[in-house]
């Protein structure tokens, strides 16, 4: 990010959002005050901000940072993203200072008020850290969401597939039993027709020798008859002689 922008939409919608989330107190301030000395645990307390001469002397530190962006008071020098969580160090010209904030999904949740510009950078390099290790769980359960959805469309997916699969192998058996069945039928025909078609042949061998008797039996009364004419023939020749 820019670091004119501070002074455009999103640090101006930023500015306007954020709700102070932490009390005040000295303790706290005093950590605040020596920021290099503080420990982890120390910079992730709340903090309650030294007054200003350009500040209310209730205001804690989230909404007078607030304000002086809305007014365009302040210069963002540096912002670091991690995922949905963030870090920035924004300059105050007015009295030479610095804010460190930190910020999740544009809402401000730690801001703490730095004169020094070598503490302010340190703080930043702190709060940085800080977004790392927040953002590594949020990354790791969009990864996770992601990989959820793959699966589940995987699922769907071969569960669709299942069923096609269970449906073509249905149908598959279905018309091997059909086949099966008339390759049964067509078995049983055709013996019934090779059945029939032996005592066809045997009918018809002994009608074909029932037409060859009858033949020869009609050949030789015929070969009878031609000799009886032919005998009475010759006897009738004699006799006029």
């Amino acid at each position: 990010m820019k670091i004119s922008d501070c002074r455009g939409r999103f640090w101006l919608g930023v500015g306007v959002a954020c709700l102070a989330a932490w009390g005040t107190s000295a303790r706290a301030a005093d950590a605040v005050r020596d920021v290099t000395g503080a420990t982890s645990a120390q910079l992730a307390a709340p903090a309650a901000p030294a007054q200003s001469a350009t500040a209310p002397a209730a205001s804690g530190a989230i909404q007078e940072l607030r304000d002086r962006i809305q007014n365009k008071e302040v210069t963002e020098l540096r912002t670091t993203y991690n995922g949905r969580y963030g870090a920035s160090l924004l300059f105050y010209p007015q009295t030479m200072g610095y804010y460190v904030a930190l910020f999740h999904e544009g809402q401000f949740w730690r801001v703490v008020r730095v004169s020094n510009e070598k503490k302010a950078e340190a703080l930043y390099g702190d709060f940085v850290r800080q977004t790392q290790v927040l953002a590594d769980v949020e990354i790791r359960r969009i990864k996770l969401e992601a990989q959820k959805a793959m699966m589940e469309r995987q699922l769907a997916e071969s569960e669709a597939r299942l069923n096609a699969v269970q449906s073509d192998l249905a149908i598959q058996r279905q018309q091997e039993q059909a086949l099966a069945q008339n390759q049964q039928a067509v078995r049983e025909q055709a013996s019934a027709l090779e059945t029939e078609r032996t005592a066809a042949r045997i009918r018809l061998n002994d009608l074909q020798g029932q037409i060859r008797s009858l033949e020869a039996e009609q050949n030789s009364a015929d070969s009878d008859l031609v000799r009886s004419v032919k005998g009475t023939g010759n006897r009738k020749t004699t006799r006029r002689q």
